[in-house]
């Protein structure tokens, strides 16, 4: 007996998955539906109760591509930066990206109903300090170190949600001042005047 996840029910799977991963990016939470979802997906909807039988299983299975993704993006966008002022501008174009932040704040309400969304959102958090750490002693010619990393990422999600709330259109620039401020001196340097 095969152990391969080819074929037509893995297929359906994924095209769910990533119906569910748009609808989160352009409607959050609240529009996150099943039946929406399965429209966008050209599908019955009893296609997507038969894979996921619930909104939450659904979510979680959106979910842990949602967390998949942003780290593995990371780990591509931290390798190619090497000074304070890229990575602010890089982090800044990420952070004023709508769409992932609404997707970030979708697990995070949804965490509330979910423990499996609550682990999804800690396991993207601690990826991403995990990697800021290292990212920053890179830079900084310092030893890594956990508690810098994570201010920078509480910095980030805020600055994202802030964004998401007031839509400047300013929001970029603004965000990648700020960003580059803290960079600096997290990694043991002054701002440049």
């Amino acid at each position: 007996m095969s152990t391969n996840q080819e074929g037509p029910a893995h297929d359906r799977r994924q095209q769910l998955v990533a119906a569910g991963l748009t609808t989160l990016r352009e409607q959050g939470y609240a529009g996150f539906t099943r039946p929406r979802v399965a429209a966008r997906a050209g599908l019955r909807q009893s296609h997507i109760t038969y894979d996921h039988p619930t909104r939450l299983d659904l979510l979680a299975a959106v979910g842990r591509v949602a967390v998949d993704r942003p780290l593995a993006a990371v780990d591509a966008t931290l390798a190619a930066l090497h000074t304070p002022e890229e990575a602010a501008r890089a982090i800044a174009a990420s952070v004023t990206r709508h769409e992932n932040t609404r997707v970030l704040m979708a697990l995070v309400q949804a965490g509330d109903e979910e423990p499996r969304l609550r682990e999804l959102v800690r396991e993207l958090a601690d990826g991403i300090a995990a990697r800021g750490a290292s990212f920053l002693a890179r830079i900084g010619g310092v030893p890594a170190a956990e508690e810098p990393a994570r201010f920078l990422h509480a910095l980030s999600v805020g600055l994202a949600v802030i964004d998401l709330a007031t839509g400047r259109p300013d929001g970029k620039q603004r965000a990648a001042g700020i960003l580059a401020t803290a960079l600096h001196l997290l990694a043991g340097g002054h701002r440049p005047a």
